[in-house]
Parts: C-alpha cells; sequence; structure tokens
C-alpha cells in the first residue's frame, strides 16, 4: 500500500551510482476460506476513499475536459476538410495542431486496476503520469499473463515496470505510446495451486518475472479460529487512514533518499552475505536473490518515508531502520524458498521426489551411489547425484550406513545409504 502512495514520487540511492524505485511486486499465497478479499479491502480502502474523494472534486473538470477534447476533434475535422478544398489556409491547420498538442487532458484519478490485459496496463502507465498498481485477490493476472485469453502476451510492461525502463508501445491499431521511468506496483492474494507449476513457464522465470516477486505464504489459520476476537482500535484505524492519506498526497521529489553512514554499512553487509550464499542455499533462486539487497533497499526506503509522512524530513535513512528493513527482508527470502519449491522451481527436489519414488517402488532397503544412478538414468555423474541425496538426508528420508574405518589401498568405496523403513511401508 506504500508502495501505491510513494512510486513514482521518489528513488533511493545505495551508493552514488545505484537507485532503486521504491515500487514492489508482492504475492501472499493462502488457500480458500483464510479472507484474503477481506483483508485487502480493509488496506485498501483509504486508496478508495481518497480516490473517490478527488474525482468527485474533478468531476466538473473532467467533463469539461472531455468536452473541449470533442470541441476540438470536431474542429480539426472541419479544418481538414476546408483546406483539402482551398477554403482555409494551411497555416490554419499547423495553429490547430499546436493547440491541440498544447492540451492535456484532465483524467480521473486511479490508483489501482484489478482486472487488466498487458496492453491495457500500458495505457493505464500513459494515462496516469506513468504510474499504475495492480491489487487483486484472486489469481486472475496469471491466467493472463499465462496467455488464456490470447496466445501472444507480451510481459514487457511487467518486466519494465518494476525496474523503471521506458515502454514504447508501436503496434497496428493503436496509438504509439511512450512511457518514461514507468514504475507499477502490485499486490496479489492467490491460492496455492496459482503457483502450482508457474515455473513450467519458461518465459516467466527465463526473463526475470517471478524473481521481481516478494512472496508470503502466511501459516493457515482455518481450524483455530475463535467467533470472538478482538477489533482493531479505532486509534489505530485512525491513524493508519491518516498515514495513508499524508502519503498520497506527498508531492514528486527530485532528491532521492539518502542512506546515513550507519545505514550504508548495514546494507553492505548484507551484501556481502548475500554473495556468499550463491553457491550455497541460495543456488537454486540466484534469480530472486539476485534482486534480493535491492528489493531491501526499496522497503527501507518505505518504512522511512512512512516514519516521517512524507518527504518533508530529509534527513537519512537511519541505521536501524535499515536493520528493519533487512528484518522484513528475511522473512520475504525464506518465504520465496518456499514459493519456488511450491513452483517446481528447486530442481533438487524434483529429482529427490524422483529417486524417491523408484525407492519405494523397488523396495529399496540399501543402495550406493551407483546404485542410484542407475534407478535414475538422468543423473550422468557423481556429482549430479550428490545434492540430491544430501537432501534426501537432510529431511531423514535416507542415512549414511555407518562403517567402520577401514584402510584400504586404491579408490574409496562408495557410500552406502539405508531406506527409512517408514517410507517403505507407506
Amino acid at each position: 500500500i506504500l508502495s501505491i502512495c510513494l512510486q513514482g514520487k521518489c528513488r533511493i540511492r545505495g551508493k552514488p551510482d545505484w537507485f532503486e524505485p521504491l515500487n514492489t511486486y508482492c504475492v501472499i499465497v493462502l488457500p480458500p476460506a483464510e479472507r484474503k478479499s477481506a483483508v485487502i479491502s480493509l488496506m485498501t480502502s483509504p486508496l478508495e476513499e481518497y480516490e473517490q474523494e478527488i474525482n468527485s472534486a474533478m468531476d466538473a473538470k473532467i467533463i469539461e475536459s472531455q468536452m473541449k477534447k470533442s470541441v476540438l476533434e470536431k474542429e480539426r475535422r472541419m479544418l481538414e476538410d476546408r483546406v483539402s478544398k482551398g477554403k482555409a489556409d494551411a497555416s490554419e491547420l499547423a495553429d490547430k495542431a499546436k493547440e491541440i498538442s498544447a492540451f492535456q487532458e484532465t483524467q480521473p484519478l486511479k490508483l489501482f486496476v484489478d482486472d487488466v490485459t498487458a496492453e491495457k496496463l500500458a495505457s493505464v502507465l500513459a494515462e496516469n503520469h506513468s504510474k499504475a498498481a495492480i491489487v487483486s485477490a484472486e489469481g486472475g493476472i496469471f491466467d493472463i499473463l499465462n496467455g488464456i485469453y490470447t496466445k501472444n502476451v507480451n510481459i514487457d510492461v511487467f518486466l519494465k515496470g518494476h525496474s523503471g525502463d521506458t515502454i514504447r508501445v508501436d503496434q497496428i491499431g493503436r496509438t504509439s505510446e511512450s512511457i518514461l521511468h514507468p514504475t507499477l506496483t502490485m499486490l496479489l492474494a492467490v491460492q496455492p495451486e496459482v503457483l502450482n507449476g508457474l515455473m513450467t513457464n519458461g518465459t516467466f522465470r527465463g526473463r526475470g518475472l517471478t524473481a521481481r516477486f516478494l512472496y508470503a505464504i502466511p501459516r493457515s489459520s482455518l481450524g483455530d479460529r475463535d467467533f470472538y476476537t478482538t477489533p482493531i482500535a479505532e486509534s489505530v484505524k485512525t491513524g493508519y487512514t491518516k498515514l495513508i492519506r499524508s502519503m498520497l498526497e506527498v508531492d514528486e521529489r527530485e532528491e532521492p533518499i539518502t542512506l546515513s553512514v550507519e545505514a550504508t554499512v548495514v546494507l553492505e553487509r548484507l551484501f556481502r552475505d548475500i554473495e556468499k550464499r550463491f553457491r550455497t542455499d541460495l543456488a537454486e533462486i540466484t534469480d530472486w536473490a539476485g534482486k534480493y539487497v535491492g528489493a531491501v533497499l526499496r522497503i527501507a526506503g518505505l518504512l522511512h518515508a512512512a516514519q516521517h509522512h512524507g518527504f518533508m524530513d530529509f534527513t537519512e535513512v537511519p541505521g536501524q531502520t535499515m536493520e528493519n528493513a533487512v528484518r522484513i527482508g528475511e522473512y520475504f527470502l525464506e518465504h520465496a524458498k518456499a514459493a519456488y519449491s511450491l513452483m517446481g522451481a528447486d530442481l533438487v527436489t524434483k529429482q529427490g521426489e524422483y529417486l524417491l519414488s523408484k525407492i519405494q517402488k523397488e523396495q529399496v532397503r540399501e543402495f550406493s551411489r551407483r546404485d542410484a544412478m542407475r534407478m535414475c538414468r538422468n543423473f550422468k555423474t557423481a556429482d549430479s547425484i550428490q545434492p540430491v541425496l544430501n537432501r534426501l538426508c537432510e529431511y531423514g528420508y535416507i542415512a549414511p550406513k555407518p562403517t567402520e574405518a577401514v584402510q584400504c589401498v586404491g579408490r574409496k568405496p562408495s557410500e552406502v545409504y539405508l531406506t527409512n523403513p517408514m517410507l517403505l511401508a507407506s
């Protein structure tokens, strides 16, 4: 919600040549009946109220603008006809062209949309000063991106809307559009099955769309809920509404949000830590992890702006705010691992499931690494299967067979693994 309020109004600077916008892509994954729609409705209510107020106040101006545009278009057609018949000078045509070019139609405020195609989203960005947001409690946007309504879907607007790269649209039958520094925010709440198989679409992951999302998979509360719950305090509701309205009324600012020395130290420490983990626990999600530090920097900018109710305070981001952003980032990091696994991105897990199915089918109680390679012909080398065996050991499906230390000459014998009897009995 803060991203919707602040996107396009300011950037945050991580170092002299590194800037991040303040928009984010978030997806919440929960099964049905978890009140996803109700929560999103509650959080977006200040946005909708503000939007209605502004548009009601501008209603007459919007209608007047539409009428003026209609008049100009009618005058243009009449002038073209007169010039073609020699009844008007060509200079009049040039004057009218300048008048039409200078005219800016007053558009109603549109803070976010729900069901939208990629083509329409580009138009929304163009009409809304390069800013747009998608808020939805359903997974329909993924269906649209998957091409459920058209065979060819252009996801460039979703990729460039996150990074701020210029969008240029030149298609037959459409007005050419050039959108400089677009900023797009997405807040989606979807059911787990919507994410299942998302990674099988090579375009999504190959072009970095899935790497742009912050994933949240909260623990389900179904079965533990109570009828009597503590209502949200009115002071909290009022404070939240006041904060959101103050963020919406913030003007654009040329100067970026900057970091204090303490915040820079925290950010550098995070960068170095993540860089070391690309070959370990983040090896399967390097595309997502590669954008992780930038996402934390964006979160720090949002927190800093919210703490000061806008950009009236030009202080630098303190170290504690960056620490808080890192804590939030750690949450998203762990949930990204789970989401990628859910979406079938974790190749080691998929290979492990396949090996387990072979072990169960053949009721293998004891096997060596070479035996495992014979069961699964897709493993060509010992190095390719070892991560799978390590993962199965980690989860307790198999365990190395205890052996006595024996001095021997030549190649070390292949390690032998024992299958968990509960796996064979299930």
